[in-house]
């Protein structure tokens, strides 16, 4: 059986990773990204709402790139 390396940029990622190869072989159902977010401590923020924020931020840039 081949080893494989696990190549991130941060323990967190490797973390997760490692989360979610024993999800796989434990047959146990991943948590969404919602679910996720509403655990961590800075809370979620809808995919709307950024959309919403970026796309003011970039119209608020606008006039200045001309």
């Amino acid at each position: 059986m081949p080893l494989h390396t696990v190549v991130s940029s941060s323990p967190a990622a490797q973390a997760r990773h490692i989360l979610a190869l024993t999800a796989i072989a434990w047959c146990i159902a991943t948590p969404s990204p919602h679910e996720v977010a509403r655990r961590a401590p800075h809370g979620h923020v809808p995919l709307r709402v950024r959309r919403r924020l970026h796309a003011t931020a970039v119209a608020a840039l606008l006039p200045y790139a001309w």
